[in-house]
């Protein structure tokens, strides 16, 4: 869901892939070595988009997120030079399991939640930072809607109202494509949603993802 948030600082953790190095990671976070940095103080788009944990992360949902991140950016990998660093906080209070603010590239996600909840949301709130960041993603939109059987003519987001009704979220092309990914990057959707998905619509997103949607 796209859901303006605040962000109030945090910690700059390089994703690495393997255990090994998520063990190093966190014997590197309990003995505070790590320095945190306010987002602005690096430029947004380096050689390799990174995850900035927030302090009110639990350390062993950092491990979580710093794995789902490097599955999310294998998966994503030619499109890495087009979408940035994103923020990541922990909330107790939330309106929704979790949140993407464009203007602060923060995702925020409820807690505490399962292991398979939790990847779910991340990897859905970053397909919405794709989303908004890169450009080419709109190159990705006219055959999506195509592959899930909708007019080319459907809006890709809704505005956000109070009153409209929860199932109206799952027919918004945007959050089928949210769940696309994380049907892409796990192999499935571990979480069910009424949002409908079909095959060839994963199929046009993988095919996008490594550049040879045409």
């Amino acid at each position: 869901m796209i859901q303006p948030r605040s962000w109030s600082g945090g910690r700059r953790i390089s994703s690495i892939i393997g255990k090994a190095s998520i063990l190093t990671i966190l014997a590197v976070l309990v003995g505070g070595a790590i320095v945190g940095r306010r987002p602005g103080t690096l430029p947004a788009f380096t050689d390799r988009p990174e995850l900035i944990i927030d302090e009110s992360v639990a350390v062993d949902f950092q491990a979580l997120a710093l794995q789902t991140w490097d599955r999310f950016l294998t998966v994503f990998w030619t499109r890495k030079d087009c979408f940035g660093d994103v923020y990541l906080r922990a909330a107790h209070t939330l309106g929704s399991r979790a949140a993407y603010d464009p203007d602060s590239a923060t995702v925020t996600v409820r807690v505490p939640a399962t292991a398979a909840m939790l990847q779910g949301a991340l990897i859905h709130e970053w397909a919405h930072h794709l989303e908004f960041q890169c450009r080419e993603h709109e190159d990705l939109r006219a055959a999506f809607l195509l592959a899930q059987g909708l007019p080319g003519d459907t809006p890709w987001r809704m505005v956000e109202k109070p009153e409209l009704a929860a199932s109206a979220w799952a027919d918004v092309p945007s959050e089928q494509y949210a769940e696309a990914v994380i049907a892409l990057v796990l192999g499935g959707r571990p979480i069910p949603t009424g949002a409908r998905l079909t095959a060839g619509a994963v199929q046009v997103l993988e095919k996008w993802a490594a550049g040879n949607l045409h």
